[in-house]
């Protein structure tokens, strides 16, 4: 075919032509029972949009003592083909997983994958699309520790990936909650020459994650922030944010609001 390799086909063409051939009885029985006639048709000027090729007995493989005088193309006549540009891009790579750990169980951090982006190479259209390519699906059901898999990219049939597997390492560890009481709020925009009064004095955060993590939490590691708008004067409710160390699952506080007090010093 010799395509362009900045090109490919993005229409469907015939698997087969209809061919009339003239000469000796005898060796039209052998051409029909013993032979197979391809045709091959050189589309090394092809450019991007449609193109019409007409065909002829020309593009015929036709066996010793057949000449192309001999054969006819009766249908079709020409071929209609579509070509688009092909593009490519490195695009990161997103594991997709089936099922869950078992509830006693987590998943720590992100999973690893490497690598971690792959080059996909595809038809301008079709590439337009793809912001990452998924993985096969990864089992994780009735899984209780960390595991390596290897996965097959899923980049449809117009696209191709460059590795086309990757190997995926999942971290799994024991679940674990815990409650860590007394954590005083931390207060941020405090204007000069006002003082600030708050209630309650502290909170309870309960974190949830990997077991060895949440077991060597203290209470430093693990802040509730209260941010004062420029301006806030008397009394008024504000609700915390909590920050907690990476890995930590979910989290949680038993207070949904501060109520806070803004007096000048004077």
């Amino acid at each position: 075919m010799n395509i362009p390799e900045s090109l490919t086909v993005v229409s469907e063409a015939p698997g087969e032509v209809a061919v009339t051939m003239r000469g000796a009885r005898s060796e039209l029985m052998k051409l029909r029972f013993l032979s197979r006639i391809r045709g091959t048709v050189d589309l090394g000027g092809a450019r991007r949009g449609r193109v019409v090729v007409p065909l002829s007995a020309a593009i015929l493989n036709l066996p010793a003592g057949f000449p192309a005088g001999d054969a006819a193309i009766e249908a079709p006549k020409s071929l209609t083909l579509d070509f688009e540009l092909i593009v490519s891009a490195f695009v990161p790579v997103a594991p997709v997983f089936r099922g869950s750990v078992p509830d006693e169980m987590i998943l720590v951090g992100q999973p690893s994958v490497s690598p971690a982006r792959v080059l996909v190479r595809g038809p301008a259209a079709a590439m337009s699309g793809i912001a990452a390519v998924e993985t096969e699906p990864i089992d994780l059901r009735n899984k209780r520790s960390g595991f390596s898999q290897e996965a097959v990219l899923r980049v449809g049939e117009r696209c191709e990936a460059v590795p086309r597997i990757v190997r995926v390492d999942i971290e799994i560890a024991k679940r674990a909650v815990r409650t860590m009481p007394g954590i005083p709020p931390t207060l941020l925009q405090v204007e000069e020459g006002f003082m600030i009064e708050y209630s309650p004095s502290s909170a309870s955060v309960t974190v949830e994650g990997p077991e060895e993590l949440v077991n060597r939490l203290v209470n430093d590691d693990v802040s509730i922030i209260l941010s004062i708008p420029p301006g806030t004067r008397g009394t008024s409710r504000i609700q915390p944010e909590v920050i907690v160390p990476q890995g930590i699952d979910t989290f949680s506080i038993d207070v949904d609001s501060f109520e806070v007090k803004v007096v000048s010093k004077r």
